[in-house]
């Protein structure tokens, strides 16, 4: 009778492993359709980059205790054929492969999260690796050279391919235990963690290796039966033990994660708005239904199983597509149709389709076929289609106005879920709390004198190669520079209000605002107006110069862990003078002080006096970090630049 059952048991769990792996080969292949074709044998080369370690290969260390080898992972022809484009010149070693193959395997298991292989994937999107490793079979030595390799590979892919690659070295006990070490670059460390577990078994794609053993074991499964049916498993049966590594098991998603999982998107959605809404939009989901629904990863392994209620279907199982049916079923109950809407053209946004459009050729079907469902159901018109087609063509305004929305959103979800979650058992630790809180400081808050971030999260959309400046001279003596998108010389304000970026009086603040938030660079082509003296566009291409690379612009999410819970310091100051008065005058007569932090702030405060506010903190400015001195060019630029210095009580140098 026991063996009888234990039979069963076994058929069980080959029955989920055949389906399980029949789903991980269908997301591969949409992850192939959708990789444009000059990308596709990247996904061949970078677990064979991990798998060897030879100097003429990228991510060579030269230290042959380095790991290496990946489990399960032979040479087909398919890997054979990406190596010879990549590398031509490596034909002979590629021949004779035996000559560098390891003879040890060291790493676990490599997979893919994220959106690769969802409707989700565009061009665009990262490749997140999981590189799984025994993290006791290794010294802390053997994994930094690891970590140093995994690094060097995602620079060369960077380098030459201009693709975002991102190795996470995850030991196999620490994830199980939900130790994701600190908040730093992508990794949320404390900030999220079973909340991260999740979402990486909703997502992953089994690359090499080992599986994870809990695609196993049924959804409703407790953690007592999960080790149950771990230990039931032979050596040498069917299915064998040692095709399955022990990440864990996730029963409940863990409320007192919400706190540092929301400030986590929060600082997300400064460099990916559209993605960052739905995944916040799904946190609140989470937060309303905590007590009687499961963790979507656990839904989604059901349907696997299940073969969504076919054996053969599970092809039409998308994460993000399930993820987003979730989220929007609730707002929609809720009748909040301002967010439904926002949801559905983010979402819309974020998997790039362009149904107004032909399909692109490495534009997979089930992608359009799911995207045309939605857009059926939500009786969108082709012009609705078209009009979000067409982003990068919106006016100023009109992206301005969505990224607001988007932002507002952000808000007032965390402000909703703030109010209603637990506060007192919070398991983000206190330092990935000061560097998340420190990051969303720096980016949304205001504080007199600084330059405020345009909350967009997406640079290209709000770049522009060509500018207008315009001044507008009032009846009360005082001036308004304003800027515009394009060409507008001699154009009136009324027929251009739509290209209006943003206006100011102090013609330096509005030009250092448009740099800081990439509106403008030094390669962007700047137009003046007419009555404009005493400023030429000489004038404005010099300044411009000089302040993209005094202060180039602030990624927040880069800003390094160690900066953020250090002490704030004054990394860069400029000091603007007589820019926008007579180029005749000797005297000094208009000083603008520019000054940026190392938490990513930059500030601009008129007059001498605010130098005497700052003197403490620009004598520690570190070395090889001048104080620096702007005068336009004219016949008295050396003397105004002297009459300042005699009283700056600071040493400047002055900028050609």
């Amino acid at each position: 009778m026991a063996s009888r059952q234990s039979l069963t048991v076994n058929q069980n769990l080959t029955i989920r492993l055949l389906r399980v792996l029949r789903y991980n080969k269908a997301r591969i292949e949409r992850a192939m359709a959708l990789l444009p074709a000059e990308h596709k044998p990247l996904f061949q080369v970078l677990p064979f980059l991990l798998h060897i370690n030879h100097p003429e290969f990228p991510g060579y260390v030269s230290n042959s205790n380095v790991p290496i080898g990946l489990n399960n992972f032979s040479f087909r022809d398919e890997i054979k054929n990406a190596l010879m484009d990549f590398f031509p010149m490596q034909h002979v070693l590629i021949e004779d492969i035996k000559q560098i193959w390891p003879r040890q395997r060291a790493i676990d298991a490599l997979l893919l999260m994220g959106s690769i292989g969802t409707i989700a994937q565009s061009d665009e999107s990262d490749f997140d690796y999981w590189v799984c490793v025994d993290g006791k079979a290794h010294s802390p030595e053997a994994l930094s050279l690891l970590q140093e390799k995994l690094t060097a590979i995602e620079q060369w892919v960077q380098d030459q391919y201009n693709i975002e690659v991102h190795f996470f070295l995850s030991e196999i006990d620490k994830v199980r235990n939900n130790d994701f070490g600190i908040a730093e670059g992508e990794s949320a460390g404390s900030a999220q963690a079973v909340l991260l577990k999740s979402e990486f078994y909703t997502t992953n794609i089994l690359v090499a290796g080992k599986a994870p053993f809990w695609w196993l074991v049924p959804e409703s499964t407790t953690q007592q039966q999960y080790y149950a049916l771990r230990e039931h498993l032979e050596e040498g049966g069917s299915p064998d033990p040692d095709w399955f590594m022990d990440l864990g098991h996730i029963e409940r998603l863990d409320p007192n994660e919400l706190f540092g999982a929301a400030i986590w998107q929060l600082g997300k959605a400064m460099d990916s708005s559209f993605k960052s809404v739905i995944k916040m939009a799904k946190l609140e989901v989470f937060l309303e239904n905590a007590e009687n629904e499961q963790p979507l990863c656990n839904l989604l392994k059901k349907r696997v199983h299940n073969g969504d209620e076919a054996p053969g279907n599970v092809a039409t199982i998308d994460p993000y597509a399930l993820m987003f049916d979730q989220v929007i079923a609730h707002y929609e109950a809720k009748g909040d149709d301002d967010v439904v809407l926002l949801l559905r053209q983010c979402l819309y946004i974020k998997c790039d389709c362009e149904l107004s459009k032909a399909a692109k050729d490495n534009e997979a079907s089930f992608k359009r076929r799911i995207m045309i469902g939605y857009a059926k159901r939500w009786g969108w018109s082709r012009n609705d289609l078209m009009h979000l087609d067409n982003l990068e063509n919106w006016s100023f305004q009109e992206k301005i106005q969505l990224f607001r929305r988007i932002h507002q959103f952000l808000i007032l979800c965390y402000r909703r879920m703030s109010g209603k979650m637990p506060k007192d058992n919070q398991l983000v630790s206190q330092e990935d709390m000061t560097v998340l809180g420190r990051r969303l400081d720096t980016f949304y808050s205001k504080k007199p004198n600084k330059i405020e971030f345009l909350r967009s999260g997406m640079d290209e959309l709000v770049y522009c190669p060509t500018v207008t400046l315009k001044l507008t001279r009032r009846k009360n003596g005082t001036s308004l520079w304003t800027m515009y998108s394009g060409d507008q010389l001699g154009k009136l304000n009324k027929s251009v209000e739509k290209t209006r970026i943003t206006n100011a009086a102090c013609l330096v603040r509005l030009m250092l605002w448009c740099i800081c938030n990439r509106v403008i660079d030094a390669n962007s082509e700047i137009l003046l107006d007419y009555d404009t003296d005493p400023i030429s566009e000489s004038d404005l291409y010099q300044f411009v110069k000089h302040a993209v690379n005094l202060f180039p612009p602030v990624k927040v999410n880069s800003l390094p862990r160690t900066a953020l819970i250090s002490p704030q310091k004054i990394e860069a100051c400029l000091v603007v003078l007589n820019f926008t008065t007579s180029r005749l005058k000797a005297t000094v007569e208009d000083v603008v002080v520019i000054y940026s932090t190392s938490w990513g702030e930059t500030f601009l405060a008129n007059g001498v006096e605010a130098l005497n506010g700052i003197w403490y903190d620009l004598q520690e400015m570190p070395a090889g970090s001048p104080c620096c001195a702007y005068v336009p060019h004219c016949s008295q630029r050396q003397r105004v630049f002297d009459t300042f210095c005699d009283t700056a009580d600071h040493e400047f140098l002055l900028l050609s």
